[in-house]
Order: C-alpha cells, then structure tokens, then sequence
C-alpha cells in the first residue's frame, strides 16, 4: 500500500534515485538487525522482516520507474531481461556462500543457528555494496511537479494518485495488464512462495531443497538474457533460445517420470541427466530450432513470450502433483529457472510501454502493490484446498487455474494500443509544464 505514494511523491519530487537508495539502506538496516534474532524473540523477528519486507518491495516498486529513463524504447526488454539476470546471479552466489557456511557450520566449529542469522547480515552488506554502482552512475530523472501545485509534497502526491486512480479508464490496456500480471503472478509467487514448504510436505531432504533453490537461480540467469532477446526480430539467436525452452518444457517432464519409474536416483546422477539433457538440446536448436520454429518464432513479440512462459509455467504445478522423488524436485527447479526471469523481466518492460515516463514512480508503484498482492490468494487457495483435502498434492494443482486466468486476460491487452495511450499522456504533461 505504501509503493504507490513513495512512487509519486518521486515523481513530484524528482528523487526516484536518492528515495531508491534511502529505502535501500534502510532495508539493509533492518535486515542486518535480524542477526540479533534469536530463539524466543519472534515478535522481534516478525516486526524486523515486516520493515524489511516493505523496504525491498519499495525499492523494487522505484528500481524499476527508472527503467524507461536509463533505457531506449526498443531497449526495454532486454535492459529489463538483463536486470533479472544479474539479480539471479548476485542472489544465486550469496545463496552459495550461505549454504556453504552452513553445511561446514558443524566442522568449523559453528553453531548452524548462529550461521543463519549471520546470513541476515551477509544480505544487508551485499544489499548495500551492489547499490553502489547505481549511486555513483545513474542519473537522476527530472521532477514532474503536478500542475497548479500546492507546495505540499504529501498532498499533492495524493491528488495526483487520486486524479489517475480517477481517470484509470484512460489506461484501459495498462488496467487490462495489471489484471494478468496479479493473476499470473499469483501462480509465480505461490510457486516461489511454497516450493521448499511442498517439497517437506512430501519429506524431501534439507540438501535438496536448498540445492533446487540454488540450481534455479543459476539457471534463470542465461535463460533469463536469451528469453529476454526473444521478441527482437534482429536478434539472430531467438529461434535457437525458443528452441531450448520448448525442447526443456517436453523433455523434463520425461525424464522425472523416467526416474519416479525407477525409484529416483542419486544428486550427481541427476545433475548429470539434466547436462546431457540440455546438450542434447543446445546441438538440436542450433541445427534445427530455426527452421523447425520459424513460423513460431516469427509471431512471439513481449506479450505472446510472455504467455510462452505462462504455459511452461503452467506443467510445474502439475507436474508437482506427481512429484514423488528428490531428482523431480530438482528438475522442476531447472524449468521454473527457464521461464522465471524473462517471464517477469518482460511483463515489467510490458508495462512500462503502457506508461507514461513522467509518472513512473506512480505507476511502477501501482505495479508493485499489484504484484504483492499477488502473493495472497493463490497461497490462501493452496491452503484452503490442503485443509479440505488433507492431500498438499491437490493444493499444488490449484495453482494451475491463475496461470490459465492470467493467460486469458494477458490475450486481451493491446500493447500497441496502451503504449499510443501513453506517449499522448507523456506529451500533454510536457505541454503542461512548458506552458506553466
């Protein structure tokens, strides 16, 4: 609730980045405190990661209102792409040096628990480290004051959100889009939110929830560059890329019922399935992908990529209802990998196109409320269906039903229509301001 009006009043002020960077270190504050959370002390634990909670999804809300600043129209999807890529990355190597801490914790002479607050204090230094680049290169976006202001900042940040909220009809392709990015993401966030909980439900060990959660960061970093390059008709790999994604959605699944058939197998089996699965794959897309997809190929712009992701997204909880091995649960965690980013990464370049630039902060505030309310009703569905069933099985394939919702509304938007919206919007403030 709090991102949309910290989002405006960036806008009115012309302070995206310094409010970015002030919300930054407050979230790393508050994360570092967490160290200092120990058994008992759960009401001090829950008020820390309630601050830090809305710290990071602030700063997620403003991070992304300076994309259509720092990044050219044609640019957005792959800037975007690139972003989530890197965030795997940087999150996937910290996640490494953690879970190494705390495996070694018992030979080095460690307590475990006191590793896993220590962590909380790793995320706070290299949440600040990483903003560094940002506060000495980036540029700071100009202030779009409202027009006839009153020199109260709060207010006139509530006047403007009141004059949009009012006037939302205009933005009817950018409503359109908020609906299936809330539905969609209900299906991601559930995902995200409930793969280690489904994965003990179903007595799965430590070791292997920990290492899918770090195999999928590594895998979402490439996929998430090539997934994002897949719109653009120059780009002479998309074919290739597409080729891969397709290739790992129909094989995958193969290959977990190959294993449940067999009663599993070990960690480096398993790793070694999946590499020859994707080298497989790789040397079929190179030589064929082109030809074989072209006419597919040559129809996926952002949205219809995006709805791609969706459907891959839509095989894993069913595939989960099936789920029987760690081996499986590995290997859904390579495909959540394979769409996760570039899913996410082109909605928000989606949605930046149906914005208008001066009011970035605003509306990449009301994105973010969007996309944290979507981590409410597919959860509150997962467990009203668990309590009725008694069977966490049933519960994961309810999540099925937001990715079909978000595909059908997604279908709807017209991106090129939303995106005429807002270069009008974007061109009567200037003439605004240039006549005020």
């Amino acid at each position: 609730m709090v991102a949309p009006l910290v989002g405006t009043i960036a806008d009115l002020t012309g302070r995206r980045k310094r409010m970015l960077l002030a919300v930054t270190a407050l979230g790393a504050a508050f994360a570092g405190a967490m160290v200092s959370v120990t058994s008992g002390r759960w009401a001090l634990g829950l008020a820390l990661y309630l601050a830090s909670q809305v710290a990071v999804n602030v700063a997620l809300g403003l991070n992304s209102s300076l994309l259509p600043h720092i990044a050219r129209p044609d640019d957005l999807d792959r800037a975007s792409s690139l972003g989530y890529a890197m965030g795997y990355l940087g999150g996937g190597l910290l996640l490494v040096l953690v879970a190494a801490a705390y495996f070694a914790a018992g030979r080095i002479g460690l307590d475990p628990s006191l590793v896993v607050r220590l962590a909380f204090l790793a995320v706070a230094i290299w949440w600040l480290a990483f903003a560094v680049p940002l506060a000495r290169r980036v540029p700071e976006p100009p202030a779009t004051p409202l027009v006839g202001a009153r020199g109260r900042v709060l207010a006139d940040a509530l006047t403007r959100l009141r004059h949009t909220l009012r006037e939302i009809g205009r933005y009817r392709e950018l409503a359109k889009m908020l609906l299936a990015f809330w539905l969609y993401m209900e299906g991601i966030g559930a995902i995200i939110l409930l793969a280690t909980a489904y994965g003990a439900a179903l007595g799965l060990p430590t070791g292997a929830l920990i290492g899918t959660l770090l195999l999928t960061q590594f895998v979402a970093f490439p996929y998430a560059v090539g997934f994002g390059r897949i719109p653009d008709p120059a780009f002479r790999w998309r074919g290739t890329v597409v080729a891969m994604v397709v290739w790992t959605a129909v094989t995958l699944p193969l290959l977990g019922a190959l294993v449940r058939h067999r009663g599993g197998t070990t960690v480096p089996h398993t790793l070694a399935l999946l590499a020859a699965d994707q080298l497989i794959g790789a040397c079929l897309a190179l030589l064929l992908g082109r030809r074989a997809l072209d006419g597919l190929v040559g129809r996926l712009d952002a949205k219809r990529t995006v709805i791609l992701g969706l459907v891959v997204y839509a095989i894993i909880p069913v595939w989960g209802f099936y789920l029987a091995t760690p081996a499986e649960f590995f290997m859904i965690g390579w495909l959540v990998g394979t769409v996760q980013g570039g899913t996410q990464a082109l909605s928000r370049a989606i949605y930046a196109q149906l914005s208008p630039r001066a009011k970035s902060g605003e509306f990449f505030g009301i994105y973010a409320l969007s996309e944290k309310f979507a981590g409410i009703l597919a959860p509150l569905v997962y467990g009203v269906v668990g309590q009725i069933t008694h069977n966490p099985r049933a519960s994961i394939l309810s999540v099925v039903a937001f990715f079909a919702l978000g595909i059908l509304v997604l279908a709807r938007v017209d991106v090129a229509s939303g995106a005429r919206v807002a270069a009008e919007e974007q061109a009567r403030i200037e003439s605004a301001h240039a006549a005020d």
